[in-house]
C-alpha cells in the first residue's frame, strides 16, 4: 500500500512514525519550506492516550526527557484569588503521565523518528481525482503521481480538505474571542494557572525550561486596543500579592513578536471521500481550552494506522469506514468538552462571571471534562 500523507504536524508525523514502524510505504509533503518549518507554535498538554502513542513509537524516552509532568490545575480569579485547585495526580497515578511540552519540540522528536529525508517540504497539492481504487494526485509543481490511501492532516484551516470537501460539508465554531501568546520566562512549577475574569482570560501554561502566557478577550475589543494597552488595563485589577502575574504582563506587553491566536474549531460531516481521509484538525479541530487536541490527533493517527494495517488493497474504503466508525463519535464527544469549557471561560457579563466563580468551587475535574475523563478511561 503506497501512502501520502499531506502536512507535516503533530497528526500527520504520528501516522508516518506508525507507517513506518510497520514497514509501510508513505511519502509525507509539507507545504513550508525546511527553513521556515516548525518555527511556531507554543505548549501542549499531552495526555496519557497521547503518551501511549509516543511509547508505540519507542520515544517515551525521549518525551520524558523533554517533557514536565503536571500535577495541578488551578482557576483563579481575574484579580489572582484562587478558587479552586485541581489534583491532577489521579491521572498520572492510574492512567500514566500527563506532561506539558512545547509543540516544537513535539514535532522535532516525531521528526526525528521518521527523519526530514522523508519529507517533501515546500509542497502542496492542487487536484485530487480517484479513479478505480487509487487517487490521482497533482503536486503544486504539476508532477503527477498516484497513491493507494491520501491522509490529509494538514490543519484546521486544511487547504486540501477545500479540494474535495464543499463549504457546507463542514463548520466552524466560532467563540469570538482570542488573544496573544507568548513565552514569558524561565520558571519551572507543575501546575497549569488560569484566570478567569469578566471580559478577559489568562493562563500560564509551563513546559521544560519555558513558561507559555496567553493573555486574550473578545476579539473586537481587544484586537482595537492592542497588547500593550489591554496589558496595562488587567494589571490594574491584579493585587501586588501575585507579583509573577505582573511580570508576565509586563514580558507579554514589550514582547516583540506576541502572537495573536483566534479561538475557533471545525468539524467535518464526513472524514473520507473514496480513498481520501482527513486526520486530525483536518477533520476535527479543537479549541485549546481543553487541552486535549494533540492527544486525540496522536489516538486518531494510531486507529488510522491500525486499521491500515488490516485492510488489503482491494477494500481501503471499507477499512476507512471502520476507522471512522471507530473514532469519529470518540473525538466529537471530546470536542464538545472544549466547547462547552470554553463557554463556561469566555464570559463577558460580571454577573455570569461571578456565578461562574463560585460554582467552579463545586466541580471535580472529571465533571468539567466528563467525556475526556471517560476516553482516558478508556
Amino acid at each position: 500500500m503506497n501512502i501520502l500523507i499531506v502536512g507535516a504536524g503533530i497528526a500527520g508525523l504520528t501516522c508516518a512514525g506508525l507507517l513506518k514502524k510497520q514497514g509501510k510505504k508513505f511519502t509525507i509533503i509539507e507545504r513550508n519550506s525546511s527553513e521556515s518549518f516548525n518555527t511556531s507554535g507554543y505548549m501542549l498538554g499531552l495526555l496519557p492516550m497521547g503518551m501511549r502513542v509516543l511509547t508505540a513509537l519507542d520515544l517515551q524516552k525521549a518525551y520524558f526527557e523533554h517533557s514536565i509532568e503536571m500535577s495541578k490545575y488551578e482557576i483563579h480569579k481575574k484579580n489572582g484569588d484562587l478558587i479552586k485547585a485541581f489534583d491532577l495526580d489521579f491521572i498520572n497515578r492510574d492512567y500514566g503521565s500527563y506532561r506539558s511540552i512545547s509543540r516544537e519540540t513535539l514535532i522535532d522528536i516525531l521528526v526525528n523518528r521518521i527523519g526530514r529525508e522523508h519529507i517533501r517540504f515546500g509542497a502542496t497539492i492542487k487536484h485530487l481525482q480517484q479513479i478505480d481504487n487509487e487517487v490521482k494526485v497533482t503536486f503544486s509543481d504539476n508532477k503527477q503521481e498516484s497513491f493507494d490511501v491520501v491522509v490529509v492532516a494538514d490543519g484546521i484551516h486544511s487547504q486540501t480538505r477545500s479540494l474535495l470537501w464543499n463549504k457546507d460539508e463542514y463548520e466552524y465554531f466560532d467563540t469570538q474571542w482570542g488573544g496573544w501568546v507568548a513565552w514569558i520566562s524561565d520558571q519551572q512549577t507543575d501546575t497549569y494557572k488560569e484566570y478567569w475574569g469578566a471580559g478577559s482570560f489568562m493562563g500560564m501554561y509551563p513546559v521544560k525550561d519555558h513558561m507559555g502566557v496567553f493573555l486574550g478577550g473578545p476579539n473586537d475589543l481587544i484586537k482595537k486596543i492592542g497588547v500593550s494597552a489591554f496589558c496595562k488595563q488587567i494589571k490594574e485589577e491584579i493585587s501586588d500579592d501575585y507579583p509573577i502575574l505582573h511580570q508576565a504582563l509586563d514580558n507579554l506587553a514589550t514582547s516583540e513578536t506576541p502572537f495573536y491566536w483566534e479561538f475557533h474549531d471545525v468539524r467535518t460531516n464526513e472524514w473520507n471521500k473514496g480513498n481520501v481521509i482527513l486526520l486530525g484538525d483536518a477533520a476535527t479541530g479543537f479549541l485549546p481550552t481543553a487541552g486535549v487536541g494533540a492527544s486525540m490527533a496522536m489516538d486518531s493517527a494510531a486507529a488510522l494506522v491500525d486499521e491500515l494495517s488490516r485492510t488489503d488493497k482491494d477494500h481501503i474504503e471499507y477499512g476507512l469506514k471502520l476507522y471512522i466508525k471507530r473514532q469519529q463519535k470518540r473525538v466529537e464527544r471530546n470536542q464538545k468538552d472544549s466547547r462547552q469549557l470554553g463557554k463556561m471561560m469566555f464570559i463577558e457579563s460580571h454577573i455570569l462571571s461571578a456565578i461562574r466563580d463560585y460554582s467552579m468551587r463545586f466541580y471535580t475535574v472529571k465533571q468539567l471534562v466528563k467525556n475526556i475523563s471517560k476516553t482516558i478511561e478508556g
